[in-house]
């Protein structure tokens, strides 16, 4: 705890340089698709870390759980970062507001989490603020998923529901953050969400935000 504490107030501190150089780790547990846990290779602290802009289906949220395609995601994962391999933590990375590693992880130069999205096993989940150049590649990579029916987008996974939407009915809770389509840079209000692709979604604190930067 008192790490995690003192690693927030890194980040509040130096954000752009806190993962300047990377960090080396080595991966303990994949608990699902967009989440895993490792210890780090040079300072063997343990790192629970959150794939930025991956949401994938749930595997335990409050006790529900979106079934049989959220154990496939979380082994897309695990057949990607095995228990034991080492992975590289990007120099993008961040904490979030539950104290997780938000972060890309990277094995042999690949970015495994535009992988779990070319494979379809999760949705873009951008919150601002977002890196552009990030957001247009793995939007690319989500949408070959959807064209060619991969995972969560093919005819057996086709009606599972969005992994954000899932925690919101869960938890009996309504969407507040506008939607914005990073393609065309329209916003909508949250229930109009369906009316933008998956692979283009992206969201905003508030329409201010969305309005600075371009979107109307």
């Amino acid at each position: 705890m008192n790490y995690l504490r003192s690693l927030l107030l890194l980040i509040l501190l130096f954000p752009a340089t806190l993962f300047a150089e990377g960090i080396r780790l080595k991966v303990v547990s994949v608990h699902d698709g967009d989440t895993l846990t490792a210890v780090g290779v040079d300072d063997d602290e343990r790192y629970k870390v959150r794939l930025m802009g991956v949401d994938t289906p749930e595997v335990d949220f409050y006790k529900n759980t979106q079934g049989d395609v959220s154990l496939k995601a979380r082994d897309a994962l695990r057949a990607m970062a095995p228990e034991g391999s080492i992975l590289i933590l990007s120099e993008d990375s961040d904490v979030d507001k539950h104290g997780r590693i938000l972060g890309r992880l990277l094995k042999d130069g690949k970015d495994l989490n535009e992988e779990m999205l070319r494979q379809g096993w999760g949705l873009i989940y951008f919150i601002y603020p977002f890196d552009k150049g990030v957001v247009s590649k793995f939007s690319k990579a989500a949408k070959e998923a959807f064209d060619n029916k991969r995972g969560v987008f093919s005819n057996e996974y086709k009606e599972t529901e969005a992994p954000y939407l899932f925690r919101l009915r869960v938890r009996k809770q309504v969407g507040r953050n506008p939607v914005g389509d990073f393609e065309l840079k329209k916003v909508l209000s949250p229930e109009d969400i369906e009316q933008i692709p998956v692979w283009k979604r992206v969201f905003f604190p508030d329409y201010d935000l969305a309005y600075k930067n371009g979107y109307n």
